[in-house]
């Protein structure tokens, strides 16, 4: 069968983008995901689960893929979704929008109109902010968890912020200026919001004119002297030809530009070296790769002083606040409390506070290495290459350390200690009998005596003696802060939207790809610069405008 649009991948935008495109009963939409379903009523335990326990379930997450984040580091595990809802169904709930510079700097790169007078109401559409009753209700719930279930020293530390001039601001998301607040989660109830479960409802699953065809992976492009017919795919071992009259790759930072390299779209020198035929000569494909790097200190809690067991949240609490550097936009500096480390039980018995840098000037890359789609591509995020980064990351962390040192913060938990790069929740949890055996280590040395819980964490973390302690603590360098850092999963801007004259741009303010017919890019992978917030709801806005835009021009 033949389809008006075939988009490839049901993450967080591929599935706005179908729900949007199938209101129009004229309009036959496919939508292509590599990996599992989620309709309703049958979502596993841990993607519907308010703590982020799918974030360790790697069936949920393409195999073989690595990053580096430095050009001296080595390359590790770096984890993207594939499962319908892509990062929507994995990510650590963050639902945060950003600030208005975000999306002026979208529009000066050429995206067209992102203001924050055209952006806010389309956030407000997607909305459905449980804090705020008076609010529209939109299909994606948020809530935040009140102060009085906060862990105890999260609290001081936002007394502590205010004190040094980062005032309580209790809706960050109409908020554009700098402060500390409690953090909007994608939860309603205890249950995870994912883009599937809003957009792909049982109502818009009944549609006649939309097919959800997953476990299937998009190899190729189909295309005709720039004009793509559609999709080479594999389906149970079995390769096929999917036609189309339009193909919106929606896969993605990291396999949106894989697929379109792959495809003959891209830096012609480098694709014929791999014996792929040019059929686009687009230089920006694969470049301008833009991620958050941050960083974590652990804290052991006392009794009494830790967030409620039964409570599965995960992000309690962030902090906005801005270097002043200059050149640095507003916002650059981000901090978060994350009130349990594990869903199991001792998980409220330790916490983490971590720091970013949310507006960072350094540009990595998503290359080919080989022809075959199976090969995984070579991603390299070049973190702190540009010299305006490493000292606005170490800014954003002694933020944080200043505030786990002061004393009305450090009365309330043991020990804070510095941890070594990677991701932390997977530090603190294993699967299987692994697993159970780390739980109940882990919650019998959180409640041992000061030196044997020191001796054990300081091994178990690699970082030595403590950072902070009531009372106490050890220096920390700028260099042991920068050798800390990981990359967030918010690869963005591998596709870049920009002018017809643009060089490096890759698709117009429509969404279309240069230089191609009827091909499309609608994921964080068109964003100019990344936006000073977790990139899933500004995804979910870009998506719904897309949709818009689309239909507008195209229809």
């Amino acid at each position: 069968m033949d389809y008006d649009f075939l988009i490839v991948g049901g993450g967080t935008a591929g599935a706005v983008v179908a729900a949007r495109l199938s209101e129009n009963a004229s309009l036959r939409v496919l939508l292509v995901e590599a990996g599992d379903d989620l309709a309703p009523g049958t979502e596993p335990a841990d993607i519907k689960d308010g703590f982020p326990a799918a974030t360790l379930n790697p069936s949920y997450f393409w195999n073989g893929l690595t990053a580096r984040s430095e050009d001296t580091g080595a390359a590790a595990p770096y984890p993207q979704a594939r499962v319908l809802g892509g990062g929507s169904s994995i990510n650590g709930m963050f639902a945060l929008r950003g600030v208005p510079t975000d999306y002026s700097r979208w529009a000066a790169a050429g995206a067209g109109d992102f203001s924050w007078e055209t952006v806010a109401p389309h956030f407000r559409r997607i909305e459905d902010d449980r804090d705020n009753p008076g609010s529209p209700a939109g299909p994606h719930a948020m809530v935040r968890t009140p102060k009085a279930q906060w862990p105890a020293f999260a609290r001081a530390m936002e007394a502590a912020a205010q004190q040094q001039g980062l005032p309580f601001v209790p809706n960050i998301n109409e908020h554009t200026g700098d402060g500390f607040f409690a953090m909007p989660n994608a939860v309603k109830g205890d249950t995870r919001v994912t883009s599937a479960g809003c957009y792909l409802t049982q109502a818009v699953r009944a549609r006649p004119n939309l097919k959800i065809l997953t476990r299937t992976e998009v190899l190729r492009l189909c295309m005709d002297e720039g004009t793509v017919t559609g999709v080479e795919v594999l389906r149970e071992g079995i390769q096929s030809t999917l036609h189309a009259r339009r193909v919106i790759v929606s896969a993605g930072g990291i396999f949106s530009p894989t697929l379109l390299l792959r495809s003959g779209i891209g830096p012609a020198g480098e694709l014929a070296a791999l014996g792929i035929t040019p059929a686009v000569n687009l230089q920006g494909v694969g470049r301008n790769l833009q991620n958050h790097p941050y960083m974590f200190f652990a804290l052991t809690l006392p009794r009494g002083k830790r967030m409620a067991t039964s409570l599965r949240r995960f992000a309690v609490a962030g902090m906005r606040s801005s270097s002043h550097m200059p050149g640095s936009e507003q916002g650059d500096l981000f901090g978060f409390v994350i009130g349990r480390v594990s869903g199991q039980s001792f998980g409220p018995s330790f916490a983490l506070v971590g720091s970013a840098l949310y507006a960072p000037k350094s540009r990595g890359s998503v290359t080919l290495t080989s022809r075959d789609p199976s090969a995984s591509p070579q991603v390299d995020f070049r973190f702190l290459s540009d010299p305006a980064d490493p000292p606005r990351m170490v800014q954003a962390a002694r933020l944080c350390e200043s505030l786990l040192r002061d004393p009305q913060v450090a009365a309330e938990y043991h020990e804070a200690f510095l941890l070594p790069g990677a991701l932390a929740v997977k530090q603190f949890n294993r699967p299987g009998l692994a697993g159970k055996a780390l739980s109940l280590a882990a919650d019998a040395a959180a409640n041992a005596p000061r030196s044997i819980r020191q001796a054990i964490f300081g091994w178990a973390f690699k970082s030595g003696k403590p950072v902070a302690w009531a009372g106490g603590g050890r220096a920390v360098s700028d260099q042991d802060i920068l050798s800390s850092i990981s990359p967030m999963g918010h690869p963005v801007g591998t596709c870049a939207m920009g002018a017809t004259g643009d060089a490096m741009a890759v698709v117009d303010e429509s969404f279309r790809v240069h230089g191609t017919q009827n091909l499309y890019v609608v994921d964080a992978s068109v964003m100019p610069n990344i936006t000073s917030a977790n990139t899933n709801l500004p995804t979910m806005m870009l998506a719904e405008v897309a949709a818009e835009r689309i239909k507008a021009a195209d229809l």
